[in-house]
C-alpha cells in the first residue's frame, strides 16, 4: 500500500512539473507593450487609441498585452519616445512635426487632401511610401496603421467665410502647411498646445482656430466660439500607428501575423468610423447653435489662384530643399495619386 501511494505521488509531483513548466512557458511568451498618445477627447484618433489595447488582446489570445497612456509622452514627443524605445507604440501627430520634417507636410497643402478617399491614395502611392521610409531609417519604427483626423475646420469667433475675411485675424493652426495658407490669406498664424486653445479664444488671444471638427466639439469650442467654415486646405490629415522596430523584430513571427491581420481590420473599420463621424459633425455643430458654413467652389477657386498658392509652395519647397528633398518629384506624385 506504502508503495503504491509512493508512487501516486510520484506521479502527481511530475504533472505538478509539468504544468509549472507549461505555465512558466505562457509567461514567458506573454509580451507587455505601452502605447502612447495625446489625449484629444472625441477624435477618430483617441477612439483608435484606445481600441487597440483590446483587440490585439483578444486577436493574440492574451500573448501580447498593449497598455494605452496619454500622459507618458507629450504630443511633440510621440515620434521621439518611440525611437527611442521609451514607449515601444505610439500615434504621433505628425502636423507638429512639419516645421522639420517637410515630407510631412505635403498632406496639409491645400487640394491634396480633401477627402478620405485622398488619404488613402497618398497612403498607397510612392509618397506613402516615401514616408514610411522615413518612420523606418529617423524614428526606428513601423507603420502598423494610418487612420485620420476629423476633417479639419476654422472655428472662429466672427465669421471667416471669404478671402477678405482672413486678413487681420489671429488664428491658431497645428502644421507648417495651414500656417503658410494662412499667413498668405492675411492672417496671424500662432502655434499653441492643445490646452491653450480653449482659453486662448476665451480671452480673445486668438479669434479662430483650423482644427479636427471632432475634437473642437469634444473640448467644447461650442462654448466659446459662434462661427465654423469648412475651408478645404487640406482637410483631411493623417496620423500613423508606429511600432518601435526592436519591439516589433523581437515578437515572435507567427505573433507578428496575428497583429498585422488585427491592425488591417482595425484600419479598414475605423476608416468607416470616420466618414460616419465626419458626416454627423456638420449637424451636430448647428445644434450647438454655431453657424456652419460650407465655403463655396467659387470661394475656394480664390484661395487656389496663383498669386496665393505660389508664395505657399515656394516656401514648403525651401524647407524641402533644406531637407535634401525633391519638392518637385514629391508634389507631383501627391498630386498624381489624388487626381
Amino acid at each position: 500500500m506504502k508503495k503504491i501511494l509512493k508512487i501516486n505521488l510520484l506521479i502527481a509531483c511530475a504533472l505538478s512539473a509539468l504544468a509549472g513548466s507549461a505555465t512558466a512557458s505562457i509567461a514567458a511568451e506573454k509580451t507587455e507593450w505601452k502605447l502612447a498618445y495625446l489625449a484629444v477627447r472625441g477624435t477618430v484618433y483617441e477612439e483608435v487609441a484606445l481600441a487597440i489595447p483590446d483587440r490585439i488582446a483578444k486577436a493574440t489570445d492574451g500573448r501580447l498585452i498593449i497598455t494605452a497612456n496619454s500622459s507618458l509622452l507629450k504630443g511633440n514627443h510621440l515620434l521621439e519616445g518611440v525611437r527611442d524605445g521609451l514607449v515601444e507604440m505610439s500615434l504621433p501627430l505628425t502636423g507638429y512635426y512639419t516645421g522639420s520634417q517637410p515630407l510631412f507636410t505635403v498632406p496639409s497643402l491645400p487640394g491634396i487632401s480633401e477627402s478620405y478617399e485622398d488619404l488613402q491614395a497618398l497612403s498607397t502611392s510612392a509618397y506613402g511610401d516615401q514616408v514610411r521610409a522615413l518612420y523606418n531609417s529617423t524614428y526606428n519604427s513601423t507603420e502598423l496603421m494610418e487612420t485620420a483626423f476629423c476633417p479639419q475646420t476654422l472655428f472662429s469667433t466672427v465669421p471667416i467665410t471669404t478671402v477678405e475675411e482672413w486678413s487681420g485675424r489671429k488664428l491658431r493652426v497645428n502644421n507648417r502647411g495651414t500656417g503658410l495658407i494662412g499667413s498668405e490669406l492675411g492672417a496671424t498664424t500662432v502655434s499653441l498646445s492643445a490646452g491653450e486653445v480653449l482659453p486662448a479664444l476665451e480671452r480673445g488671444v486668438i479669434e479662430g482656430v483650423i482644427t479636427d471638427s471632432c475634437w473642437a466639439y469634444g473640448a467644447g469650442f461650442q462654448s466659446v466660439i459662434s462661427n465654423a467654415s469648412s475651408w478645404k486646405l487640406g482637410s483631411v490629415l493623417p496620423t500613423p500607428v508606429l511600432v518601435n522596430n526592436d519591439a516589433w523584430a523581437a515578437l515572435p513571427e507567427d505573433l507578428q501575423a496575428m497583429v498585422i491581420a488585427e491592425f488591417d481590420k482595425l484600419e479598414q473599420e475605423f476608416a468607416v468610423r470616420w466618414k460616419e463621424r465626419a458626416a454627423e459633425m456638420p449637424g451636430l455643430w448647428k445644434a450647438a447653435g454655431v453657424d456652419f458654413h460650407d465655403v463655396s467652389d467659387e470661394e475656394m477657386t480664390r484661395v487656389y489662384a496663383e498669386k496665393i498658392q505660389e508664395p505657399v509652395l515656394a516656401a514648403w519647397r525651401e524647407d524641402m530643399a533644406r531637407a535634401g528633398l525633391d519638392a518637385d518629384a514629391v508634389e507631383k506624385t501627391a498630386r498624381d495619386a489624388v487626381k
